[in-house]
């Protein structure tokens, strides 16, 4: 009896250690009024370790400038968006890091009416084996979402 009490208790103690969520990141593609505003939302656990391979000359850590700045063009250059069969030009409006989740928006102009919306990730594809890029569309109350792997596209038709 004891040894499988202690069988149970090693299980348990083991499992959690091995545990460990995949890599995710959501990014939130909204049209409105001829603009495009595209929020990256990243675990900040995910993020400072990929540092090493994003900004190899910077420091690992969110509060590194020179890491933040090569991390924010990174997600630009891995993430294209095209409207209507036309690529929309992003810049960068701004970082929010004051939770343990790191945002990152961009901004574009696009046609008001704009009815298919294609997307291109590989934002963390090449740190991360099995990372996992989900991307929500929304116009108005209509939201629809695709799931990209290993630095895949996918579209969407808007009504």
């Amino acid at each position: 009896m004891r040894r499988w009490a202690a069988l149970a208790l090693g299980l348990a103690i083991v499992a959690p250690a091995q545990a460990h969520r995949g890599h995710d990141s959501l990014a939130v593609v909204t049209l409105a009024d001829g603009s495009v505003t595209v929020s990256h939302r990243f675990e900040a656990h995910d993020i400072e370790p990929a540092l090493a391979k994003i900004a190899p000359t910077a420091q690992t850590s969110l509060d590194d400038p020179v890491a933040l700045a090569a991390l924010e063009a990174y997600v630009l250059r891995r993430f294209t968006l095209t409207i209507d069969g036309k690529p929309v030009a992003l810049t960068h409006v701004k970082t929010d890091l004051s939770h343990a989740e790191v945002r990152i928006e961009y901004r574009g102009r696009v046609p008001k009416r704009a009815k298919v919306v294609a997307v291109r990730s590989s934002v963390l594809s090449d740190v991360y084996r099995a990372q996992v890029n989900q991307v929500n569309v929304r116009r108005g109350t209509v939201v629809k979402s695709l799931t990209l792997r290993g630095g895949a596209a996918g579209s969407v038709t808007l009504g």
